[in-house]
């Protein structure tokens, strides 16, 4: 790798859900393919939030995390997971 110089690259996307939560989902699951494709990418979601089309307006989500009923392989657990006790 001595003759690759690493790059930082910035990339702003559009994601289409029904609501907040879903735009999380969609957006961790973009991540996850990134980084699935490309083992150093370390592709992270800093900040999310709507906008509506042919307007101006961003609002900032409070919350940008990771959703709980994402799993590490990008698919929604529909089930609860039991405990292990």
């Amino acid at each position: 790798m001595a003759d690759k110089k690493r790059y930082v690259v910035q990339v702003d996307m559009y994601v289409y859900a029904k609501d907040d939560y879903m735009a999380r989902v969609e957006a961790h699951k973009m991540e996850d393919k990134i980084n699935k494709m490309s083992l150093n990418a370390d592709a992270k979601v800093t900040e999310i939030g709507s906008q509506p089309f042919g307007t101006m307006r961003y609002d900032k989500l409070d919350n940008h995390s990771r959703p709980s009923k994402l799993d590490a392989d990008g698919n929604i657990n529909s089930k609860s997971d039991e405990l292990p006790f």
